[in-house]
C-alpha cells in the first residue's frame, strides 16, 4: 500500500496492491470506475471499504476506522454482501455492534 497527496487541496488516496487474502479477488472486481481532474481511475466499493476499516479496526484496536465505518452505514448499501464477508473476513459481531 501506498498513498498520494495532493497538497494544494489536501486529498489522499490509498493505492493498495491486491494480494491473495480474505476477499480481495472480489473486492477488486467490485472497484467502480471513477474520473477526477480528467484521470480515470477505480475506487472500492463503500462495503468493501466498510470491510477493510473493520479489520483495520480489530487489528489495531483502534476507534478511528469505527468511526468512518458508522459514517459509511448510510443506504444504499449491499447487506447481502456484508452479511456474507463480514463474517469470513473475521468483523461480524463489529458489524452488529456499529449497526445498533
Amino acid at each position: 500500500m501506498f498513498n498520494l497527496m495532493h497538497l494544494g487541496s489536501g486529498i489522499k488516496i490509498d493505492r493498495i496492491v491486491r494480494n491473495d487474502t480474505g476477499n480481495r479477488h472480489v473486492e477488486f472486481a467490485r472497484r467502480k470506475p471513477i474520473e477526477i481532474a480528467g484521470v480515470c481511475t477505480r475506487i472500492v466499493s463503500r462495503e468493501d471499504l466498510m470491510l477493510a476499516k473493520l479489520v483495520w479496526a480489530r487489528d489495531a484496536r483502534s476507534q478511528l476506522p469505527m468511526r468512518d465505518v458508522r459514517a459509511l452505514l448510510d443506504e444504499p448499501l449491499d447487506r447481502a454482501l456484508m452479511g456474507e464477508w463480514a463474517p469470513k473476513r473475521g468483523v461480524g459481531q463489529m458489524l452488529e455492534e456499529i449497526r445498533q
